[in-house]
């Protein structure tokens, strides 16, 4: 049985991931703002596998990481993965009208949050046999930049992230991962995209199920992942 830290785990991709994991036999560790969502999908999976934690990403400060620190090193000798997957997408927006205060926000939650989690988990990640950092990144920003504003920025800077915590992390196990996802269907995108068919699009279930194939497969966890929207830094 392994154990994944999962952010953003109360709907759409996290909570494949955490629906997914159970089902496979393994803990969740699901951090999310959204504590009714969290307390549902509790109910939902009915495993005695599932942590709850529930965090805002925007408005944690650096006491409350430290705190996530703290609870996760009284409680587990290691984490097998942490998933980078917590994200919020505002409209799209062109830069000279986009609000400065959304900016802010979306760079904290999608790019802060991220390097707070990364810092605060790191030892723990190192600590398992082949640990698993999995960044979750959108590719339409870099095929079509225009109007994504603060969200195509934060991702662009997961990325650069998780780069960097790859090449720091060369004498240790762990393995670094972008998913380099494609757009499919959730309620977040629905509200953006409201003339789309969500059936013409992959299932937040269908991309979790093909990562996951791959994360939890041994051999394919020290080499490049057979899957194409997986990529091993």
């Amino acid at each position: 049985m392994k154990t994944y830290l999962i952010t953003g785990a109360a709907s759409g991709l996290g909570k494949a991931f955490a629906t997914e994991l159970i089902a496979r036999g393994h803990h969740v560790i699901l951090i999310d703002k959204e504590l009714e969502k969290l307390y549902d999908l509790c109910d939902q999976l009915d495993s005695d596998q599932v942590t709850l934690y529930p965090l805002d990403l925007l408005g944690a400060n650096i006491e409350h990481y430290k705190e996530l620190r703290t609870t996760l090193t009284e409680y587990y000798t290691h984490l097998d993965g942490v998933i980078l997957n917590a994200a919020i997408m505002p409209a799209f927006t062109p830069i000279a009208q986009f609000d400065y205060s959304q900016w802010y926000e979306v760079l904290h939650t999608n790019l802060n949050a991220n390097f707070h989690i990364i810092q605060q988990t790191l030892s723990l990640l190192t600590q398992a046999p082949n640990g698993q950092l999995v960044g979750i990144l959108d590719r339409l920003p870099k095929q079509h930049p225009a109007f994504y504003g603060a969200y195509g920025v934060a991702k662009a800077g997961l990325e650069q992230l998780c780069r960097t915590v790859a090449a720091e992390q060369t004498h240790s196990n762990l393995g670094v991962y972008l998913a380099n996802l494609p757009a499919f269907a959730t309620a977040a995108r629905g509200r953006l995209f409201p003339g789309e068919n969500p059936n013409d699009l992959p299932s937040p279930q269908a991309l979790a199920k093909e990562l996951l194939n791959d994360l939890l497969d041994e051999k394919a966890a020290v080499s490049q992942p057979k899957s194409a929207l997986l990529n091993r830094l």
